[in-house]
């Protein structure tokens, strides 16, 4: 594992990567940072299973090339969502993919957004992927993956934050 800060081109590469990604509202909500900091995962590059750390405390998780943010993030609350049942619950937090038959409710979302996932009892979040079809496709199916999961309660990128005391 290995932590060093960005230079001031890779700052704007990942925020161009941001802005290129994320909802437009979402994204320009974020500014550049003075500084940021990479916690690489595993022995690699940026965009595989790396953490990134603003001078403001905003986390984000760098997963198969996606950046997303980090689940105790307020971000989360304006990016589209889908609620699971309790039984789901277990699943996705072992690092499963949200499935048709667990998803209770949906808000509009297209193919390869990022979504975040909820909990039916709590509305807490609980994970976040990516859409492997748009919300309208989803509604008309009744089997089938919905959201890929990349990053959930309990995975390494959670663990190592809870190490680190960042949560």
């Amino acid at each position: 594992m290995r932590e060093y800060h960005l230079s001031k081109s890779d700052i704007d590469a990942v925020m161009r990567r941001i802005r290129d990604r994320w909802p437009n509202h979402l994204s320009m909500s974020i500014k550049r940072p003075k500084a940021l900091r990479i916690i690489e995962m595993d022995d690699g590059s940026i965009d595989d299973n790396s953490i990134l750390v603003t001078d403001d405390d905003i986390i984000l998780v760098v997963r198969d090339g996606v950046i997303l943010p980090f689940l105790n993030m307020q971000l989360l609350g304006s990016l589209p969502s889908v609620t699971v049942d309790m039984g789901a619950v277990k699943h996705i937090c072992n690092g499963a993919s949200v499935m048709r038959p667990g998803i209770v409710s949906m808000d509009k979302f297209e193919k390869d957004s990022i979504v975040a996932v909820k909990d039916e009892k709590y509305g807490k979040y609980i994970a976040v992927g990516i859409a492997t079809v748009s919300s309208d496709e989803a509604i008309s199916m009744s089997k089938g993956v919905i959201i890929d999961n990349k990053h959930y309660i309990g995975d390494r990128f959670w663990n190592e934050c809870k190490r680190r005391g960042m949560i």
